[in-house]
Order: structure tokens, then C-alpha cells, then sequence
């Protein structure tokens, strides 16, 4: 659900990465030897009890647990509180390790176990002061949300008392996990709402675009969406015109980077300018009564995410008082996040809105320990905090405060800064999506998403009466006085945030006329809203082809569905193919000759991302090297200012064709090196194509396929520090359709992180897959067998298979 950047000066400041166990590894100074004598105990002895009977201290009744083949657990209880409690017990003995690390992330405790490697990180969210924070939203909730996390932590510290030992990467790196709090629970719900909510650097980013450049240029530079989204929710058009373009600030802003500037383009140093613009987001749309054979409503849904071995997802189905809930839970967490109840099913994709503003701040110039507020100065306000940091000492840091929000390390602009966001809100988190088991219609629904805390998410709904909706859940800023896009001074009071959005007052969609409503991150709102809820909308392009597939058929079932979610069309990539097959037709016979087989290639492509397509790969590779070339010019000025300044803006497509079609050679690259743009075109072309061949150890790149190149690469952290054990951890790296900008969103390390189908009521007819499996044991036969399903795009069943094996968990009898 998130962006990640080719380049690691160019990726946002927060996001879900990779956890750098190489580095920890070497550090520990783990040996092969060690490694062999380990290894057969370690992975084997942690593997959980097939079946039998264990006695828990809290619960109220006996709970039964059924496990079908593939692991996933049927859990019948007497109540809410027992089944939660019993869903932490299986949880944690599948999943100990990825719910260690997601806490410790957030709570700034990575370096404890790994040491120098994870001090950035660990900074990062100890100055956001999450630890601290998860304790206030604690204690704020209603108590049955309590109740919930406290059931939950008790069925997690039993499955580690009874465990014989912990699971491999506890030994590996030779500690043992800490009792698990309520507050470790709302510690991965923050992991979460930081990994989807954070956009300070894009306000980073457009605030020094706009000391650096004309307003025309900055507009033009920082559209809000793609020109698809305008096909589907129109607010401005105008934007997609082919002439929609300022020519002349353009050329100024060129002219005084000056001529050296234009040519450095590709040499190398800090990039500016990313064309790679990764994966991001998920999609999830619904069809209602009239649009399928029997009236019933069908929702899909597949969250796109950065894929690893365990996946984020864990499968489970709870029964309790009537309540029939099946679908994914989040390692940690006591709530189900995307499924069905039986009565309405739901869905999620992020918002991609701006929950964050960068506050400037102003300084007392008579005592640099105050700054200015609309009440007058007022002092700063401190947090010391001490990381400790396995195999080094101890790091102190003290961070400031302000009432905005932490004050944030690096200047802007020459200004102290501090995030002001809807994540450092108590108020903003809580577990009000558990409710949703209780929900029976899509009206029922959208009125408790409104009142829900947690990251700011769409929400796709389908009841069992045939109704469907969309809804955002989550606090949606009220700002005044500005739009949220620039970093602004709030000390006179005239900007700022005047709350969130009442409940009555979030937008809402139900039953429209088409019967369908489609969420792929792109922007859900028209120009009849004038409320702003963001500034970079990706996925316009996912959400227009859904439309049209869904649109042109007459009865839809899920399989149907399914089929949407693997759709591989990717009409992004037309235009870069039109625009090399122009260039290619004015170019010299000798030129023509060496692109001979290349233009066969891209002559013959489909438009798919299909694993044998030809002629997409260099087409990629094309379009990446075409935006950083064309923009990276413009932002001469803004290196100036801010010598790590980074443009990666989703929509970036429209302003660099727009400057290719308008065919001002006042607009070109390189400095007067190329006589037009067919001629800029047809060397970057070329320099595509050889970076794609030497990438590849190719001589010709004409045959090479797709799947030559889109390749599943999900690897388990541990693989990353001892490659031998790649072939243990690591899920195959299978040849993968989809693509960036496919609606089966594929690129290697992002994908699906399930693919869900299903109907309120009719479970038993839907889908669901995922990568991996649902045990974080290597050892374990289901750590990697809904791999292949998933890779397939199988249509495996939403509902668990009948039991392999059952569980009983049974009340301790009192002494």
C-alpha cells in the first residue's frame, strides 16, 4: 500500500522496509559452523502441537480450534473475548517473530537486538514518540476494546510460556522476546497508520519547489492525479489538454539552471528525479444486486504492500454469539481487518491523502527556547530518550517538542519544522473496527467506519442484501486557512487544523447507478467536494481499466472478479511505445539497422504484462529514463536550496509528455546535444536498451520476455544476511505477470499481499490467497504452500477446508 523508490535517496522518509539483519548478522559475528549446528534443532523444535488439549489461565469456556491443511484456524468460542484471546494463542506460535519486530520497529527498539544497523530507524520513531503514545491511546479506549487487548496478550504470553523453545530467529540472534502488552497491539495498528499515512516528504518536497519556481511550474509539476482519474471523477479537467502546459515559465526556470546544468543529465551523484515511481497502493471495488445473477453483491479486494516471508496477513475464521467472521487479521492485532461476517463484507485500499503538515516555526529572536503560537511564545518542550544499542553504547537523545507536533531533524528551507499529524493523536487510534463483526447492512456499516480510528483507509462494503458502499474510515483533517500541500507558519493563528471532519459530514458513496464502485487509490472525489484530501492520488489508471472491464460485461460472478484482479493491460505504457516508434522512423539507415530487432519487439508488444511479453521490458526502462531525464533539469534550483531535494511525484507521466508532444526544442535535454525530440528519443532509447542488456548479460534484448525480468523476489530477512539459506527462507523467484502499472500490480518485492473475493452469505463460493503461507516457521509444511496459488492466481477457497488437526483450549481449573 505504499511507495518505495528504486534509488534509496529518493524513497520516502517512513516506510515498511526490509530489516537490516544482514548487517546485524555480520555484526553478531555469526559463523556457517554455528549455523550448521543450529539449524536442524532450531527450525524443528518450535514447530507448535498438532492438536491435544492446553489449559489457559482467563478463559471463560472451552474454545475449539480446527486447523485445515493449510494451517489456517477455525476458532469456536463461547464469546468475543475467548475467541480473541484464543486468535492471540495461534497468532503467536505461527507468527512470534514478525509481531516482535513490528512492535519493536515503532517503539524505536530495533538496535536492542540488532545493534548500529537500526539506530536511524529507531530515531526516527523514538522523536515521533510512538512508545509513549501507545500507552495514552491505551488508556483512552472504551473498556471492551480493552477487554480485547488484554485477551489477546494473554493468549500471546501463553503461547510463549508453553512454547518448547522460540522459533529459530530468536536463537539465531540469542534473545527472547519480553511479555507482550496491550500496548504492543496498538504499537502494530501505528506501524500501520505510519506506513500509509506519512507525507512529509512530499510536502518537503513541494515546499521547495515553490521557493525555487514559478507557481505555473509548480502546478504543473505536482498534479493532483492522472489524467485516467479525470475519465472517472472530473475536477479539473482543463489540466489534460494537450496544451495545458507553461511554456514559457518553463524555459525561464531552464534558462536559469543554465546550460551546464542541462547536460549533467545521467552522470551520475544524487538523483533528483526518480522515473521509477514503485508500486503503490491496492485496489477493491464492488458490484452490487443488479450486476450479478442472483442479486447478490460481490466484493474483491487486494492490498498491494511490500511482500516478505512470513506475509503481513495472517488468515483465521472466529465464531462466537452469532458472530461468523472469516478473512485476514494483522500479526498483533485482536481485530479483523478485511473480510466478511457473514451479513457485509469489506475491503481496504489507503487513501493516499495528506494527514501530515510540516509547521514552521518561529523562534523567540530574545530566547532561541521559545517559539511563537497564536497564545504568544511559549517554551519548547523536551523528551529525552535513551536507545540501547546492542554491541555499542547507549545512545542519548533529547528531542523538542512544540504544541504542533516533534520538531523533525532537518531544516527546511533554512527553518526548524515540526510534524503535525493525525498518527501522534491519541484520539485518531483505536480498535473500532472490530465492531464491524455486528454490522448486517452497508448503511449500518458506513456510519461505525466514520467513528473508527486507525490509519485513514477506503473502504469497500457489500451486504448480503445486494447493497454496496464506500466510505473512508479514519480522521480526515479540517484545515484553514491553507490546502496542506506547503510547509506554513501557524503562529498567528490564521492556519491550522480546526479538528477532523465530523462523522456526518465524511463523504460517502451508496448503490450508485452503474452498480459498481471501484477504489484503486486514485481520487474517490469530484469537483462537487470541496474539501481537500490529498495531493498525489495514484492508481487513476488501475481504477479506470477495472471500470471498463467490469462495465463491459453484462453478469458478473466472482470468478469474474478474480479475472479483474489479474488483469495485466498496462495502456500506461502505449504512449512510451508510440513515442520510441516515431522516433524510430526518422533516424538514419544505420541507426534503423541496430534498433532492427528491438523495433520488431516493440512493434509486436500487446500492451499486457504477460511473463512472454516482448518488447515492455525496454519500454519500462524507457519510460524511467525519460522522466528523469526531461525533469531533472527543471530542479537545478531546488538542489540548490536543498541538497537532498527528491521529486517523485506519481503522477510525473503528464508533465513530461505534455513537454515531449509540445516539441520546444527550448525544452530539451541535454544542453543543445540533441537537434529535436526524436533525436532526444531515439538516444535514450539506445541508452535504455543498454542498461537493460547489461542488467540482463544480454547481447540482444529483443527476445527478452517479461519474465525475464519481473521475478517474485519475496526473501525472509535471515536470507539476507546468510545467502545459503536463501533456498530454505525465500519463496521461489517465479517468473511474475502484472506490473507497476498493471492492475495485477507485480514488481518483485511489491505485489498483492492477498487477493480476496467474496459475497456476504455465499463465503463458501469466494477466493482467497496469499503469498507464503500462514506459519513464520521454516520448518513448518505451511510456511510456503499458498505460495503457489498465489503466484498462479488460483482461485482457492475464501473458507477454510475441513480440519486436519484440532486444538482444544480449555479454562485452568482453579486450585
Amino acid at each position: 500500500m505504499k511507495r518505495s523508490e528504486s534509488a534509496p535517496d529518493l524513497a520516502p522518509r517512513r516506510r515498511v522496509r526490509s530489516i537490516a539483519i544482514v548487517w546485524a548478522a555480520r555484526a553478531l559475528g555469526l559463523g556457517v559452523a554455528l549455523l550448521a549446528g543450529v539449524v536442524s534443532y532450531a527450525l524443528y523444535a518450535p514447530l507448535p502441537l498438532e492438536g491435544g488439549a492446553v489449559s489457559l489461565d482467563g478463559l471463560v469456556a472451552e474454545v475449539k480450534v480446527d486447523f485445515d491443511p493449510l494451517g489456517i484456524p477455525r476458532i469456536d468460542a463461547a464469546n468475543r473475548v475467548d475467541a480473541f484471546h484464543a486468535l492471540g494463542f495461534v497468532t503467536a506460535r505461527d507468527r512470534l517473530f514478525q509481531m516482535d519486530l513490528l512492535r519493536r520497529e515503532t517503539a524505536g527498539r530495533l538496535a536492542e537486538i540488532f545493534g548500529p544497523a537500526t539506530l536511524e530507524e529507531d530515531r526516527w520513531n523514538r522523536r515521533m514518540g510512538f512508545g509513549e503514545l501507545a500507552g495514552v491511546i491505551v488508556e483512552r479506549l472504551p473498556a471492551p476494546q480493552r477487554q480485547l487487548l488484554d485477551a489477546y496478550a494473554a493468549g500471546v504470553n501463553q503461547a510463549m510460556a508453553t512454547a518448547t523453545i522460540f522459533p529459530v530467529e530468536f536463537t539465531l540472534l540469542g534473545y527472547k522476546p519480553a511479555p507482550w502488552r496491550p500496548e504492543d497491539s496498538i504499537l502494530v495498528i501505528l506501524s500501520m497508520h505510519s506506513t500509509l499515512s506519512w507525507s512529509g516528504d512530499q510536502e518537503r518536497t513541494a515546499s521547495v519547489m515553490r521557493a525555487a519556481m514559478p507557481a505555473t511550474v509548480v502546478n504543473f509539476l505536482t498534479p493532483e492525479s492522472d489524467c485516467y482519474n479525470e475519465l472517472l471523477t472530473p475536477r479539473n479537467p482543463a489540466r489534460c489538454a494537450p496544451d495545458a502546459i507553461p511554456v514559457d515559465d518553463l524555459i525561464s526556470v531552464l534558462h536559469e539552471a543554465g546550460r551546464d546544468s542541462r547536460k549533467r543529465v545521467g552522470e551520475g551523484g544524487p538523483r533528483a528525479v526518480s522515473g521509477a515511481g514503485n508500486p503503490r497502493g491496492s485496489n477493491a471495488f464492488v458490484v452490487g444486486k443488479a450486476r450479478t445473477r442472483d442479486g447478490r453483491a460481490i466484493l474483491a479486494n487486494d492490498m498491494h504492500l511490500q511482500l516478505m516471508a512470513p506475509n503481513v496477513w495472517y488468515r483465521a475464521e472466529l465464531n462466537y454469539q452469532g458472530a461468523h467472521l472469516a478473512g485476514l487479521t494483522l500479526p498483533g492485532v485482536p481485530m479483523l481487518i478485511a473480510g466478511s461476517n457473514g451479513k457485509v463484507a469489506w475491503g481496504l485500499t489507503s487513501v493516499e491523502g495528506d494527514f501530515v503538515d510540516l509547521v514552521t516555526i518561529e523562534e523567540d529572536p530574545a530566547d532561541k527556547g521559545r517559539y511563537k503560537t497564536p497564545t504568544g511564545f511559549l517554551p519548547f518542550g523536551t523528551r529525552s530518550e535513551i536507545i540501547h544499542v546492542r554491541g555499542g553504547p547507549d545512545e542519548a537523545i533529547e528531542e523538542r517538542t512544540t504544541i504542533w507536533g516533534p520538531l523533525l531533524p532537518e531544516p527546511l528551507l533554512g527553518q526548524q519544522v515540526a510534524a503535525h499529524w493525525t498518527a501522534l493523536d491519541p484520539a485518531a487510534t483505536d480498535l473500532g473496527l472490530a465492531d464491524m463483526a455486528d454490522v448486517e447492512t452497508v448503511g449500518a456499516a458506513i456510519t461505525l467506519l466514520h467513528r473508527v480510528g486507525g490509519p485513514p483507509l477506503n473502504v469497500l462494503l457489500s451486504d448480503s442484501a445486494g447493497d454496496i458502499g464506500w466510505t473512508y474510515m479514519g480522521r480526515l483533517p479540517k484545515r484553514v486557512g491553507m490546502d496542506g500541500l506547503f510547509a506554513e507558519s501557524w503562529a498567528d493563528g490564521g492556519r491550522g487544523w480546526d479538528g477532523y471532519v465530523a462523522p456526518d459530514q465524511a463523504p460517502s458513496i451508496v448503490n450508485p447507478p452503474s452498480g459498481i464502485l471501484v477504489s484503486a487509490n486514485q481520487r474517490m472525489l469530484g469537483a462537487e467536494y470541496p474539501g481537500v484530501i490529498g495531493h498525489d492520488f495514484s492508481g487513476g489508471y488501475r481504477a479506470w481499466r477495472i471500470t471498463q472491464r467490469l462495465t463491459g460485461l453484462e453478469v458478473i460472478g466472482e470468478s469474474d472478479m478474480l479475472a479483474a484482479q489479474l488483469d495485466t493491460q498496462t495502456d500506461v505504457y502505449r504512449y512510451y511505445q508510440s513515442a520510441a516508434l516515431r522516433a524510430l522512423e526518422g533516424a538514419p539507415v544505420q541507426t534503423l539497422a541496430s534498433f532492427a530487432g528491438l523495433r520488431r519487439a516493440l512493434e509486436d508488444w500487446d500492451g499486457r504484462a504477460e511473463t512472454n511479453s516482448l518488447g515492455l521490458a525496454v519500454l519500462v526502462e524507457f519510460r524511467e529514463a525519460l522522466v528523469e531525464a526531461v525533469l531533472t533539469p527543471l530542479f537545478h534550483k531546488c538542489r540548490e536550496l536543498d541538497p537532498s531535494f527528491a521529486y517523485f511525484w506519481s503522477g510525473a507521466d503528464v508533465p513530461v509528455q505534455r513537454m515531449i508532444e509540445s516539441g520546444r526544442t527550448e525544452l530539451l535535454p541535454g544542453g543543445g546535444a540533441f537537434r529535436d525530440w526524436p533525436e532526444f528519443l531515439r538516444s535514450t532509447l539506445l541508452r535504455s536498451s543498454e542498461t537493460l542488456a547489461a542488467r540482463h548479460g544480454r547481447q540482444n534484448i529483443a527476445p527478452l520476455t517479461w519474465g525475464d525480468v519481473n521475478k517474485a523476489d519475496i526473501r525472509h530477512p535471515l536470507s539476507e544476511a546468510i545467502n545459503l539459506l536463501g533456498p530454505l527462507l525465500d519463496m521461489p523467484r517465479a517468473a511474475l505477470p502484472g506490473c507497476g502499472r498493471c492492475v495485477r500490480l507485480a514488481d518483485g518485492k511489491y505485489g498483492a499481499s492477498e487477493r480476496m473475493v467474496v459475497a456476504p452469505g455465499r463465503e463458501a463460493e469466494g477466493f482467497l490467497h496469499m503469498p507464503g503461507g500462514q506459519s513464520g516457521q521454516p520448518a513448518s509444511p505451511n510456511y510456503s504452500d499458498q505460495q503457489a496459488a498465489w503466484t498462479l492466481g488460483l482461485p482457492t477457497p475464501f473458507l477454510s477446508a475441513k480440519a486436519q488437526r484440532t486444538l482444544y483450549l480449555r479454562p485452568r481449573p482453579a486450585n
